[in-house]
């Protein structure tokens, strides 16, 4: 009986390691489809996509914080007591706002102001420049005012009959 016993000691042995060293087999889900670099893109892709996402969320907000700053402002403005300044009756000056006039002496006289910045010799004409206006002798600065003299560093307005001398 010995062969008998070697026989099946034999097959006991290959079934043995059969059973203990499985020969590999690759099944569908191990395998990687994508390869490794179309993974890393993906991923950067995915990263630069959630950086963008958080821009445009920190634009979003720094814009309603900026909405909500001026909208207070705005009101607070808005609420505040307003400080009127008297009115000056209209003068019809013919010189610019953003032009530097001279500070001159004012001169009011029955509700109208008249001030003197300049007086000049062209061609043997004085003229004079009152409220803005260039004047000569004889013309009239409103309805009532007309200039009578003008002298060195002085002119004599008639205003209604009465004079009124405006100094540099």
């Amino acid at each position: 009986m010995s062969l008998i016993q070697q026989a099946l000691e034999k097959t006991s042995r290959a079934q043995e390691t059969r059973t203990t060293t499985p020969t590999p087999v690759q099944k569908f889900l191990d395998r990687d489809p994508m390869g490794a670099a179309l993974e890393q893109q993906l991923i950067r892709v995915q990263e630069s996509h959630v950086a963008r996402q958080r821009l445009y969320w920190k634009i979003a907000v720094s814009v309603f914080i900026a909405f909500s700053i001026g909208s207070f402002v705005y009101f607070e403005i808005r609420q505040a007591p307003r400080i009127t300044q008297p009115r000056i009756a209209n003068t019809s000056t013919t010189v610019p706002e953003a032009v530097a006039v001279p500070r001159a002496p004012i001169k009011i006289y029955s509700g109208n102001i008249y001030r003197l910045t300049g007086i000049t010799d062209l061609g043997g004409h004085a003229i004079a420049v009152i409220n803005g206006r260039l004047l000569g002798v004889g013309d009239a600065l409103d309805g009532r005012t007309t200039v009578k003299k003008i002298g060195n560093g002085e002119v004599l307005l008639d205003v209604e009959g009465r004079e009124l001398r405006l100094v540099l």
